[in-house]
């Protein structure tokens, strides 16, 4: 009972990140007066929306959707394998399949949970601590849609756009989740399921975990930039509609200040998950570092050679050569947004 609270808890550990950087911006958001006249309806003047903003919305929300389509896939593609890895893990160490599966399907609901909850309040004025994301994140398109009278077009009929906007958000993020505590849950059931220290060949299933990890990590990392550059393009969809202010305009007026917002939020997102890479795998790799700092004590300076062989950590510029794939791999969701916008601004 005890190893199976610390597996949920080290899978847990992998959505702090995002429950922190929801909270964080619910709670600096919330009752922001410049940021309410900002994104109130009476800022979208039809002088300021590009040409045929119709035709414009259409554009915009096809690019956005093709994002979704190949983040959606990727993120398929990528649960179905570590979900088929978790069960494999499962079976050869004599557990149930069942009740590891529905521990990570509590999680993954929970926490979608509170971000639907986050999302979907109906209290759309940003007052209160819970409404506060959803009127950083969606209010802006939902009243840019409004003002325009594009929001029967958006919803292809008669109603309400905030619940499209809802899964717009919830969706993509709803499988990164999935990913993320499916790659939590396989790492550290390696973790859990390797030989004890000290034991016979517990070197052979320690080197086993540092290959997991590397792999694991690659694999997220692709995931992550994909979310990355996913909220990006959602956030840049009211930029995208609204016109480019002349060079020599002495106010940059609204396009600037909605483009730096959406630079600047979506670099956020990318530095949140790289938090999120390094939290899904930190528990396990505490562990695994104070096995081995253990064992390089024990084993003294004759054996600390031998014990470096079996765990294939001696060559030096093989070292040196992952030591730098894994510092590109966490960084990668951090980088994603920049790069993007060096790519865009070409």
């Amino acid at each position: 009972m005890k190893q199976w609270i610390k597996w949920v808890l080290a899978i847990v550990a992998a959505v702090i990140p995002l429950v922190l950087f929801t909270s964080i911006l619910s709670l600096f958001g919330a009752g922001d007066g410049e940021l309410k006249g900002l994104t109130s309806s009476e800022a979208f003047s039809p002088a300021i929306l590009k040409p045929f903003p119709s035709a414009r919305l259409g554009i915009v929300t096809l690019e956005y959707g093709w994002w979704v389509f190949a983040h959606v896939l990727i993120c398929m593609t990528v649960a179905a394998y570590f979900a088929t890895l978790l069960v494999g893990h499962t079976k050869r160490a004599s557990r149930e399949v069942l009740p590891r599966l529905a521990t990570v399907v509590a999680i993954i609901v929970g926490t979608v949970g509170v971000l639907a909850y986050m999302v979907l309040t109906p209290d759309r004025t940003g007052d209160t601590i819970d409404a506060a994301f959803a009127y950083l994140v969606m209010t802006p398109f939902y009243n840019f849609l409004t003002a325009a009278g594009l929001a029967d077009q958006f919803t292809g009929q008669d109603g309400d756009p905030w619940l499209y906007l809802s899964l717009g958000t919830l969706g993509p993020t709803s499988f990164g989740i999935l990913c993320v505590t499916l790659a939590s849950a396989n790492f550290h059931h390696d973790v859990q399921s390797r030989r004890a220290f000290g034991t016979e060949g517990w070197e052979q299933d320690y080197a086993a975990c540092l290959r997991s990890l590397k792999t694991y990590a690659a694999v997220l990392s692709l995931i992550l930039v994909s979310s990355t550059l996913t909220a990006r393009a959602y956030f840049h969809i009211v930029p995208k509609m609204l016109a480019v202010p002349a060079k020599d305009a002495p106010d940059p007026g609204i396009y600037k200040i909605y483009s730096d917002f959406a630079g600047e939020i979506s670099t956020a997102s990318g530095l949140m998950f790289t938090m999120t890479l390094i939290a899904t795998f930190a528990p396990g790799l505490i562990v695994l570092l104070r096995d081995i700092s253990g064992a390089v004590r024990e084993s003294g300076q004759e054996g600390r050679q031998s014990l470096m062989e079996q765990l294939g950590l001696t060559d030096i510029r093989t070292n040196l050569s992952t030591i730098l794939r894994i510092g590109l791999t966490v960084a990668s969701p951090a980088l994603a947004s920049p790069i993007a916008e060096v790519f865009q601004s070409l």
